[in-house]
């Protein structure tokens, strides 16, 4: 139990350091003029809200614990269905998708919930079905989630959602044979999901990876500019106070998507690679947590979330640094995005919220 604590903690302690690290990031990338007035942007206090909401919210589920968390899992599959058909039909527009309700004054998007629904569903599935029933329904369900993400469209969640149903199917112990089938079946649907399941600007901006000089003032902007950021940055980073490649919006989507980009111009590569430091020490620490969990459900649970977790720290450094294609998959903890952030938090909560049975005598 000390151990699990301990790799716990680190997971929890790196996990807050990570947020840290975004604040500095989303504070230079939103300042209200062309310097730098006040670390505490709006921006910054949508965040600090949001993680606040995460820690209490992750509290609570510290108390009750995994095994009643999952107990709740169709209920919450069902919220998050319902969600997501209201964001198709009722949802708020922005940069060419339909991915948000307005609550208010507060903006929530539905499939960052279904990150967290899709694992505990799974996971109850597979602690009540078996045969052919389990692996129908489990397909059956994941397809549902994938679909109502990649209809707003939402490429990169359907990417990690994909990322947890596949480790879901490995962790089950699917056969090999059965997950390259698949494979082969998407290799062969390519083409026509290009053609059709694409709109034009999400083939740009896969595409532009490749060469972005092709088309520096459109498509390859954005990794351009991030590339530019990175490098600007030399070693120490330029600071808050002399950001003005961002406070000049040279930088695209410098809070969000590119919010690696701003933080090593912000801090420079000594600031990158301390993050890069934090993010392993948050892996490591989850794998070793959930090597120690002694419960079978709540380890695959771990498997998927950290799965997903790693997906998207390697893709959105990836498309940062020209490695992967642009997809807009958020830095978990550190992009901007109240629910992303608040998501994020109850899904660490969860993965940590293992509590041994009482013994009844």
């Amino acid at each position: 139990m000390k151990i699990r604590f301990v790799f716990g903690l680190i997971c929890v302690i790196s996990a807050v350091a990570l947020v840290l690290f975004g604040l500095v990031g989303i504070s230079a990338a939103t300042q209200p003029g062309y310097e730098f007035s006040t670390f505490m942007t709006d921006y910054v206090k949508t965040q600090l809200i949001a993680f606040t909401a995460g820690l209490l919210v992750g509290l609570v589920i510290l108390y009750v614990g995994f095994a009643y968390v999952l107990k709740v899992a169709p209920y919450l599959t069902a919220l998050t269905v319902v969600l997501l058909l209201v964001t198709l039909v009722l949802g708020e527009e922005a940069y060419g998708a339909q991915r948000w309700i307005s609550l208010g004054s507060f903006q929530f998007q539905p499939s960052e919930l279904a990150k967290l629904s899709l694992p505990l569903l799974m996971v109850w599935i597979s602690g009540r079905l078996s045969g052919i029933k389990k692996w129908t329904v489990s397909v059956i369900a994941a397809m549902v989630y994938i679909a109502l993400v990649l209809i707003q469209p939402d490429l990169g969640t359907s990417i990690v959602l994909m990322v947890e149903f596949v480790s879901y199917l490995i962790i089950e112990g699917v056969n090999w044979g059965v997950l390259l089938s698949g494979a082969y079946a998407v290799i062969l649907a390519f083409p026509t999901l290009w053609e059709k399941g694409l709109k034009d600007y999400q083939k740009r901006r896969l595409l532009s990876f490749l060469n972005p000089f092709d088309d520096p003032s459109g498509s390859g902007y954005n990794l351009i500019q991030a590339w530019t950021a990175i490098g600007s940055g030399g070693l120490k980073g330029k600071g808050l106070n002399d950001a003005y490649f961002l406070y000049y919006g040279y930088l695209p989507v410098d809070h969000a998507d590119f919010i690696f980009a701003t933080i090593s111009y912000v801090l420079g590569f000594w600031g990158a690679v301390s993050l890069l430091a934090l993010i392993c020490s948050f892996v490591l620490g989850g794998v070793g947590f959930a090597f120690f969990v002694p419960d079978d459900q709540q380890k695959k649970f771990c498997f998927m979330t950290l799965c997903a977790w790693l997906v998207q720290f390697g893709i959105n450094i990836g498309m940062n640094l020209g490695l992967m294609p642009i997809t807009g998959i958020p830095l978990p903890f550190i992009s901007y995005g109240g629910s992303a952030l608040l998501m994020n938090m109850v899904m660490l909560f969860t993965f940590l919220s293992y509590r041994p049975e009482p013994e009844t005598h």
